[in-house]
């Protein structure tokens, strides 16, 4: 059976494939419009049909603000005199020729039109349509419990809210907050998510890597040999790869951003000989230069791999694909897509490590990476373990059930986002991202300083790292309370014996307590 045939097949597959649900936004409008612009564009409107319910508003020099989405839109001008006025409607039309929502994302109701281009966009069939209840899945998942938003008060990580070209996530202290009416499935926000805390739902991680892999599967069954996996938004025709190569197996996602180093991964893993990502026009340019950044972690780990940039690409539309090597395609792994995305890329890179034997130990990933390693100065650290709390993805834990005081570390865990560089009070911790190749070696939790305990010389009770006790001796030796030698002993101390220590002390309670009367009148 030749390549053409055993995609028609692997193609039936992927259309009979059933996603797993998801919940639904809905949107409800009367149909009620704000017309937006000066009087002399305001009047166009006189050219859409009178069953238009228009409100029609000038700026007339003030500054205008919009906010919200079909069924709930607030057009708000203010003018020279600082007086607010507020409209409320169903749906804008913005008629200037700047507009006034700049978003790569516009929120559904939002009609940029000025004028001279009312024809090309069917203005007023769109318009007529709007009333009644209108329903989108509900693209995004939340897990703001290993979310590495926020840490102590400190803004950690804010990538997702720069990445969304729609402008529907917003910071809510340490975490994040997602709305469901101006989120339009771009899925940047959670292939830039370093911890996976936001998902993509429709499809779920799961669905993409089952429908991926049977789509695959079917095609090798059929006899097709030398896979190309072609991801292209829904709105986007693969007709041309299709009639250029017979061994392109086009997969449509809802919106090419949603697409990151986990699928590219898994694609590759379930015996893809190349993954492509086909860009157009329509795809939001922040989208793209984050799928570029993407693409360069990949780039990272594949040429230590053994192979090269061009076994995952980002192709222009109608762009010649570039060219690989026959040779290396993998034995097909049979596994399931697990559902957090971290986990599906090791679990790929764990198959294709299996199956091509790199002679490296690990790649070398550029700084915005997720992944790598933490460092900690042990002449610096102090064992306090603020890093230790400040850490989202509990890659650093401490080693408080053990006698030893010690800092250690998980790299499978560590999500690379500096929450404990930024807490750290002794600046003895760094960051080095990159991927290592052996799984043991990854999640295996290793010492990154340790301490003897120091003995309370009252009691003998251990409780605190030596070297903290040395440090503060040294940096409190020649402060006024601490000035003889009774009070900088008492740093060596445990809490109880420190302070039975200074109600006994003449020179620290001017002798006014007796421990068996208490204090003194």
């Amino acid at each position: 059976m030749s390549n053409s045939d055993a995609r028609q097949r692997a193609l039936e597959v992927l259309t009979a494939f059933e996603l797993e649900p998801t919940s639904l936004v809905t949107y409800r409008s009367t149909g009620k419009i704000i017309a937006l612009g000066d009087d002399g564009l305001l009047d166009k409107c006189n050219d859409l049909p009178d069953t238009l319910d228009i409100t029609r508003v000038s700026p007339d020099g003030g500054e205008v603000r919009v906010d919200g989405y079909l069924g709930a839109y607030t057009v708000s001008v203010t003018d020279p005199q600082g007086k607010v006025a507020v409209n409320r409607a169903d749906a804008v039309l913005d008629l200037n020729q700047t507009p006034a929502l700049t978003r790569e994302m516009l929120p559904p109701g939002y009609f940029h039109a000025p004028p001279a281009e009312w024809e090309r966009l069917a203005l007023a069939d769109e318009l007529v349509n709007l009333t009644g209840e209108f329903e989108k899945p509900k693209y995004f998942d939340y897990d703001p419990s290993i979310c590495a938003h926020g840490v102590n008060g400190k803004t950690v990580c804010s990538k997702c809210i720069d990445a969304c070209p729609a402008g529907a996530i917003a910071s809510l202290g340490e975490c994040i907050e997602v709305n469901p009416n101006l989120c339009q499935g771009g899925g940047t926000c959670t292939t830039v998510c370093p911890s996976g805390a936001i998902r993509y739902l429709y499809p779920n991680l799961r669905d993409s890597g089952k429908r991926l892999r049977d789509t695959l599967d079917a095609y090798r069954e059929q006899g097709g040999n030398r896979p190309i996996v072609v991801f292209h938004g829904e709105n986007v025709s693969p007709d041309h790869y299709l009639q250029a190569y017979d061994n392109v197996l086009p997969i449509p996602v809802e919106e090419l951003g949603s697409v990151g180093m986990d699928l590219c991964l898994s694609a590759l893993a379930y015996g893809a000989m190349q993954v492509v990502l086909l860009a157009d026009e329509e795809v939001p340019r922040s989208s793209l230069l984050n799928l570029q950044q993407q693409l360069d972690w990949l780039h990272a780990i594949l040429s230590e791999l053994g192979l090269g940039s061009a076994y995952i690409a980002i192709c222009q539309s109608d762009a010649a694909l570039p060219e690989v090597d026959d040779d290396r395609i993998v034995r097909a792994a049979i596994y399931d897509m697990p559902p957090l995305k971290r986990n599906a890329v090791f679990q790929s890179l764990d198959h294709l490590v299996a199956e091509l034997h790199p002679a490296a130990e690990l790649a070398r990933l550029p700084d915005s990476a997720p992944f790598g390693e933490v460092a900690i100065d042990a002449q610096k650290c102090t064992l306090c373990m603020a890093c230790v709390g400040a850490c989202p993805g509990r890659a650093l834990q401490d080693g408080s059930n053990r006698e030893v005081p010690e800092v250690f570390f998980i790299e499978s865990n560590c999500l690379q986002c500096g929450a404990c560089v930024q807490t750290c009070p002794e600046d003895a911790v760094s960051l080095a991202p990159r991927m290592l190749f052996d799984r043991e070696q990854r999640n295996r939790a290793r010492a990154l300083n340790r301490d003897t305990p120091f003995a309370c010389i009252s009691c003998g009770k251990p409780f605190a790292p030596t070297s903290v006790i040395h440090k503060m001796q040294d940096k409190l030796k020649d402060h006024y309370m601490f000035g003889n030698q009774r009070a900088l002993d008492r740093l060596k101390m445990c809490d109880d014996c420190r302070v039975a220590d200074i109600v006994q002390d003449p020179d620290a309670m001017g002798g006014q307590f007796d421990p068996t009367k208490g204090f003194r009148q």
